[in-house]
């Protein structure tokens, strides 16, 4: 045991306690896009899986640079994650994603990690929004499991860029299936520009999630 130094007037004098590493810390990731979560590698290998050709900026030109005060640099950064996303062509795509931000995030000291997905953006390959949001489930549900790995909760999200009625069906389906662990949902929200749409046009879709057992309605 270590003892305190003590001034001339006898006061305590405080001691630092032992700094721990940040990866160390016990955290939580509440906010993890889908397509925002590819490792690079990852978008590379599967642009090359699906002959798809990615821009400079995901490849030679890696890292980008925007100019975050304008529409210009939203439009270019819109670019290359709208570039990302085509490359997710169907399931085991879908579940490497999954799989590798849980492993991503247990090896940063991440014990809790909420990945937001839109599930329209997938369901053409698989199906339909509910397969698509079914297999994120299931396997946020397997590598919860493994050790290493995070837990993982499930956030649905609509599109402000799209109708609000697009957005009740998505919150349905976020109702459906929602929990209060890991291979669940846990929340429902709004992606895309926040420049656009008006949130308040969302209410219908907010209330209808809210009425998920355990379901968690987030406006972000």
């Amino acid at each position: 045991m270590t003892t305190p130094a003590v001034t001339a007037s006898g006061v305590p004098t405080p001691v630092a306690a032992p700094q721990r590493s940040v990866t160390d810390l016990p955290k939580a990731h509440l906010h993890l896009h889908f397509t925002g979560s590819m490792r690079v590698a990852t978008v590379r290998d599967l642009a090359a899986q699906h002959g798809i050709r990615l821009p400079a900026s995901l490849t030679t030109e890696w890292p980008p640079r925007f100019e975050t005060a304008d529409a210009r640099g939203w439009f270019r950064f819109q670019r290359l994650y709208d570039a990302a996303r085509a490359c997710v062509r169907g399931e085991a795509d879908m579940r490497r994603i999954v799989r590798e931000a849980a492993v991503d995030d247990g090896a940063e000291g991440s014990r809790w990690l909420e990945i937001q997905v839109d599930p329209t953006s997938y369901a053409p390959f698989v199906g339909g929004i509910t397969p698509a949001l079914e297999i994120v489930l299931d396997e946020a549900a397997a590598v919860s499991a493994e050790p290493g790995a995070t837990q993982v909760g499930v956030i649905v999200a609509a599109s402000r860029m799209r109708h609000p009625l697009e957005a009740r069906t998505l919150a349905r389906l976020a109702a459906r299936y929602a929990g209060g662990g890991a291979g669940a949902v846990v929340g429902f929200g709004l992606s895309n520009d926040e420049r656009r749409g008006v949130t308040e046009d969302f209410a219908a879709a907010f209330s209808i999630a809210r009425r998920g057992a355990s379901c968690w309605a987030r406006r972000r």
